[in-house]
């Protein structure tokens, strides 16, 4: 769907004389934002790899950063620490091994070196819905949660009695995107890593 049908399926579905193009525009923008705090889909998923000019080891993150999945280089996977462990590590000299995030920035130590490419992967936010003929993946493929979303929302602006409806409906469409998700995460073959390694017998 695009952003123009979302919008005229909300004014229908809302069926009221003032419920203007307006408001339904920022209903929509208020339902998207809410399926990104809540869901983690495999669409949402994106994957950049980049070479560091800082030699203190700091890059800003993406502008549609949700939430990180990953960081790597070509040596492996960074781990995720807090700020002590991340200040006792050395600054330079070595592979990267761990990170902090402060703010807008992920830091490493040790720093990577300019030649060395690192690369993210992240949960980004959908780019957002402007011109009538705009579609991004909540408008093409879960429309449906989208849109009880935004309903949920005018039927609070409105006092609208069907409220527990709409949001019931957008439980529903949400729980489902979750358990589909879910399937696809363990569906077919995986490799799963041995809790405990034991020492082998001579």
């Amino acid at each position: 769907m695009t952003y123009a049908e979302i919008k005229a399926q909300l004014r229908g579905l809302i069926n009221r004389s003032d419920m203007t193009d307006e408001l339904a525009a920022s209903f929509i923008k208020m339902a998207q934002m809410r399926l990104e705090r809540v869901l983690r889909l495999s669409f949402m998923q994106k994957f950049v790899s980049f070479s560091t000019a800082q030699a203190d080891g700091v890059f800003r993150v993406p502008v549609d950063y949700l939430e990180l999945i990953d960081i790597f280089t070509d040596n492996g996977e960074l781990e995720r620490v807090d700020m002590g462990l991340y200040l006792k590590t050395p600054a330079s000299g070595g592979i990267p091994r761990v990170f902090v995030q402060t703010g807008h920035d992920f830091r490493m130590r040790p720093a990577p070196a300019t030649t060395d490419t690192v690369y993210l992967r992240y949960y980004a936010a959908e780019p957002a819905l402007v011109t009538d003929s705009d579609t991004n993946h909540w408008t093409v493929s879960t429309p449906d949660a989208l849109l009880y979303a935004a309903a949920e929302y005018a039927a609070d602006h409105f006092e609208d009695e069907r409220l527990p409806r709409f949001a019931e409906r957008y439980g529903i469409c949400a729980q489902e995107l979750q358990e589909q998700q879910q399937q696809e995460d363990f569906s077919g073959p995986m490799r799963i890593q041995p809790a405990y390694s034991y020492p082998a017998e001579y």
